[in-house]
């Protein structure tokens, strides 16, 4: 049974979409960014829309994977230039970073697909993701210096992916990288021929379904928890997750039987 939510009547209380597509099919959520006519630049009700996608997704907790995608053109060119205005700009980065927040925090495994272009916060948005997968071609980067602006996401995870000296670099020249030299550093999880990337990106969602959604989850979130705790507290956060959580539910107890007896596990998903 397919949820889709493209065009949710006011009757449920939910927002009508104008800017993204959002569905729910079983257990893999996809945003799919649909400001075509501007490159998908992030205005404010497109990353509003965004909050309340991944804000659902929060409390789903059936869901293993969340896509995000753009166009064939572009995935996106960032924030919105024309909204970004002496009255406008507190808003506009206020609904950024809490989109960013929900991702860091997310439990289910996020995928970002980049076609065309993903540059400033639409760069931002795409290498906040877990996996991050790009067509050759594809152009990446933080060109905001040129602007008089400077990207407000990066400093904080860039440092984490590509090292300081790649973020110094990224930042303070305004390079755009393609898609190849993006995976070379860091920033990126894998180039792939454009005519294979949907596919690419299918197999490593089916590869994803495959494992327990509890685990799969709960070894997300002690990535995600630990990696900016100092060592000696992410490893007793790492230690508390596995020892109060992991360990009691069915799926583990099930998958370290099915490693002794030689077989193939069956998930119940518990």
């Amino acid at each position: 049974m397919d949820d889709t939510l493209d065009a949710v009547s006011s009757s449920h209380g939910e927002p009508e979409l104008r800017c993204i597509q959002f569905r729910v099919d079983h257990d893999v959520a996809r945003i799919a960014l649909d400001r075509p006519e501007a490159s998908n630049a992030l205005s404010l009700a497109m990353l509003e829309e965004i909050d309340h996608a991944v804000g659902t997704l929060e409390l789903n907790e059936a869901v293993k994977v969340v896509v995000f995608s753009g166009s064939d053109k572009a995935f996106s060119s960032g924030l919105d230039i024309a909204e970004h205005t002496d009255e406008n700009v507190y808003q506009l980065l206020e609904a950024f970073h809490q989109i960013i927040r929900r991702l860091m925090e997310l439990e289910a495994v996020s995928i970002s697909v980049v076609k065309g272009m993903a540059l400033g916060a639409g760069c931002e948005l795409a290498a906040s993701c877990d996996f991050c997968f790009a067509a050759e071609g594809s152009k990446l980067g933080q060109p905001e210096l040129k602007a008089g602006l400077f990207p407000s996401v990066a400093p904080v995870i860039y440092p984490r992916l590509v090292g300081l000296h790649r973020t110094y670099e990224m930042i303070l020249t305004g390079r755009v990288y393609d898609a190849r030299e993006a995976e070379s550093i860091g920033l990126i999880t894998r180039t792939v021929a454009p005519d294979q990337l949907d596919t690419e990106v299918d197999k490593w969602i089916q590869f994803l379904q495959g494992f327990s959604t509890p685990v799969l989850r709960l070894a997300r979130r002690a990535i995600s928890d630990a990696v900016n705790l100092p060592f000696d507290e992410g490893l007793r956060h790492v230690e508390e997750v596995y020892l109060n959580q992991l360990v009691s539910t069915e799926d583990a107890k099930e998958g370290v039987r099915a490693l002794r007896e030689r077989r193939a596990p069956v998930w119940k998903n518990r």
